[in-house]
């Protein structure tokens, strides 16, 4: 009869009739209770489940492991009853085993989720005395001397000087309190280096003492700690960041670089996808791009071409692994980069200044003037209650403000609003990253000069066009010397053109070393220039082109950068291709008919004086030839003076000079010098206008350039 009935029953009752035996039987109880254990483990059942399985087992546990493990259960669920009624079960397993070091760390880990610092510290340092070979205690203390160090990280004391009399203008001078952590800093490397020595596999004392070296300005120690590390876990996509976090802190960029692209190649498609992407998307919640839209983004952002690596793309993934470093939570699972304040930092950078304030009300007394608008604000909306507010922190940028607020607990932060300078108007975090996506710094900036250039599109072979790209460096930017030959400089620079397309793809990369260019003297500007140039062979599209030029020496670094539209010439009908302006052209005539024929010296500065002449070439296409196969064409040249701002095109010409011209090519390199002697300073455009006499047909090509006192 009774074996009928437990064949009656079904799932979970079943299983319960079978705990039940199994604790009926004095023998077998130990193995009951690590049965139950095994079961309640598994993190796929639900939570309710692994908690009644918990409960069973606590029924037959001597040794305090059951009533740990459910209040652990009750610690993470997170609810606030839940919360609570952990502590009387890890109480319990306390005193089941007062000396046991993993209990009295659960312990210290319990008061810290609910902000009780001080206690969670004593409990931490009593698992650290009883059970001294045991990791978790020394995690904990650990936890706790880093927090109390990082108190002071961007702690500062302000001293106001007013002086002897009313009419002294006020004076603030600010201290930094940084120095009151060292013995903080000192006794959590303390306790976390017992922690990985003891468990060299427990992530949460690296990621922990990482944060102390990182912070601590200990590089050295954090490379050597996640070296280590990846030496036993090469999968560990953290360590890889906070490798190249320590790296990179060094000013050792490629090995940073190689680090962060590691941790990206090992991170999972979706994670990937959505810390590549951050300054793609106004909302986090929205979709992540795809790949191909990330990777036009960063290209197109490599503050310079001229290095190996994308130096923007280096400083968004510091930022990224310090936001993971500072924010993150391994015991949580909380990866840094995906909470409120791991995103702010991503897109921001360090601020400024940082102004904490206790849960409490505040009146504004004495905080920095940024903050005075949102206070006026508070009172005027009682956004907050007089009695009682959130602990917050005010993040101040260069131009705006972030606010996040604590709701809850001490490690859960929530951005609540932020604002412009000098426009105090509440947004949430969408509308702030419209207004103010990013926050960044070129950092060669005050290296960098812009390069004057010009580019110039002939007709190509085929159906490409040629493209002549030519630019300018100033020699006092560079270390120069006289070169073996008359317009020559010796020079000692890195050179680079960079062409990508549409969707910023890499077609050429051309860095090279280089030691001799021309040089030119601009009398009116009263400074000389060497020159660099290049001839592309592109089909007709869209493209971005870039040159770079760095001086080891003088450290300086020239470049341009321009998108290309290449025009399709006409293979029928009349065409005109662009007017180079040139300071000089010199026809080889040992050389044969051909572009090769004429060394063009290129004016990308768009200068003359006036006093000289205005040199310019062109190439005219498809011109028809009668029967004896003669061309015969009609060539003008037109010239207005502009105001500042004029449309050429919609100038008023006047025909400086027309020519009638013979030949017997149908495509024609021709250059013109026109005299300025005349001419009165100021910018001027000039069309070339080009009528065949066999056809009628007319094309027409323009430039502009401007002539010096």
């Amino acid at each position: 009869m009774h074996f009928g009935v437990v064949l009656a029953l079904k799932g979970r009752d079943m299983m319960r009739l079978l705990v039940w035996l199994m604790l009926l039987a004095p023998v077998a109880a130990g193995a009951s209770v690590d049965s139950l254990l095994a079961l309640a483990s598994d993190t796929l059942r639900a939570e309710k489940d692994r908690e009644a399985l918990l409960r069973e087992a606590v029924r037959g546990d001597d040794s305090g492991r059951a009533m740990h493990a459910l209040g652990r259960l009750l610690m993470e669920s997170g609810s606030l009853g839940s919360v609570h009624d952990a502590e009387r079960w890890l109480r319990r397993a306390m005193d089941r085993a007062p000396n046991n070091g993993t209990f009295l760390a659960s312990m210290a880990e319990y008061y810290w989720r609910i902000g009780r610092r001080t206690t969670a510290i004593q409990y931490a340092r009593r698992g650290v005395n009883r059970d001294p070979d045991n990791a978790l205690p020394l995690y904990w203390a650990g936890r706790f001397q880093m927090w109390e160090m990082t108190r002071y990280l961007h702690a500062e004391r302000q001293v106001i000087n007013y002086g002897g009399n009313p009419e002294d203008v006020p004076t603030l001078a600010a201290f930094s309190l940084e120095e009151y952590g060292i013995e903080a800093r000192d006794a959590a490397i303390g306790y976390l280096t017992r922690a990985v020595r003891l468990d060299p596999d427990h992530w949460p004392s690296h990621h922990l003492l990482g944060l102390v070296y990182f912070e601590g300005r200990m590089s050295d120690r954090l490379i050597g700690l996640f070296e280590g590390y990846l030496e036993r876990h090469p999968d560990a996509v953290h360590a890889h960041f906070f490798l190249g976090l320590g790296h990179q802190s060094t000013g050792d960029l490629h090995r940073a670089y190689a680090a962060y692209s590691e941790g990206l190649n090992r991170m999972a498609t979706e994670d990937r996808r959505f810390m590549m992407s951050v300054f793609l998307m106004a909302d986090p919640d929205s979709t992540a791009p795809d790949f191909e839209a990330i990777r036009k983004f960063w290209t197109g952002r490599d503050p310079l071409f001229l290095t190996p690596y994308n130096e923007r793309l280096l400083e968004h993934c510091r930022r990224v692994a310090y936001a993971d470093l500072r924010f993150g939570d391994p015991l949580k699972g909380r990866a840094g980069w995906f909470t409120d304040k791991g995103q702010a930092y991503i897109r921001y950078g360090h601020p400024i200044s940082l102004v904490a304030l206790p849960a409490e009300f505040h009146t504004g007394i004495d905080l920095p003037a940024y903050l005075q608008d949102w206070v006026a604000w508070q009172a005027r909306e009682a956004m907050m209650s007089q009695q009682y507010s959130h602990r917050r922190e005010f993040w101040h940028y260069d131009g705006f403000t972030l606010m996040f607020e604590n709701p809850d607990t001490r490690d859960y932060w929530q951005f609540r609003l932020g604002w412009l300078d000098g426009n105090f108007y509440p947004m949430a975090f969408k509308q702030l990253v419209e207004r103010k996506p990013d926050d960044y710094r070129d950092p060669y900036r005050m290296r960098r000069y812009a390069a004057p250039f010009q580019v110039a599109q002939f007709r190509g072979e085929a159906d490409t066009a040629r493209v002549e790209v030519y630019y300018a460096l100033p020699v006092d930017e560079l270390s120069t010397s006289a070169g073996a030959a008359p317009g020559l400089r010796d020079v000692r620079v890195n050179q680079g053109l960079f062409l990508f397309g549409a969707d910023w793809d890499t077609l050429r990369r051309d860095v090279r070393r280089v030691g001799q260019l021309p040089f030119v003297q601009y009398d009116a500007l009263r400074e000389g220039y060497v020159l660099g140039g290049e001839w592309l062979n592109l089909t007709p599209g869209r493209y971005y082109v870039a040159a770079e030029v760095e001086d080891p020496q003088t450290q300086s670094l020239g470049s341009f950068r321009d998108t290309l539209n290449v025009r399709r010439f006409s293979r029928t009908a009349l065409d005109v291709s662009d007017v180079l302006l040139a300071r000089r052209v010199v026809e080889r005539e040992d050389r044969p008919f051909g572009r090769n024929r004429y060394m063009v010296l290129s004016n990308p500065l768009e200068r003359y004086d006036n006093n000289g002449q205005a040199v310019v070439y062109f190439e005219i296409y498809n011109l028809s030839r009668d029967d004896f196969g003669s061309t015969h064409y009609e060539l003008t040249f037109q010239v207005r003076a502009l105001s500042d701002g004029d449309n050429p095109e919609q100038a008023d010409w006047a025909t400086a000079v027309t020519y009638d011209q013979k030949g017997s090519r149908d495509w024609e390199p021709l250059f013109l010098a026109l005299d300025l002697a005349r001419v009165m300073p100021g910018p001027k455009a000039l069309r070339v206008v080009v009528k065949d006499l066999h056809t009628g047909q007319e094309a027409a090509s323009l430039a502009q350039f401007r002539v010096m006192w």
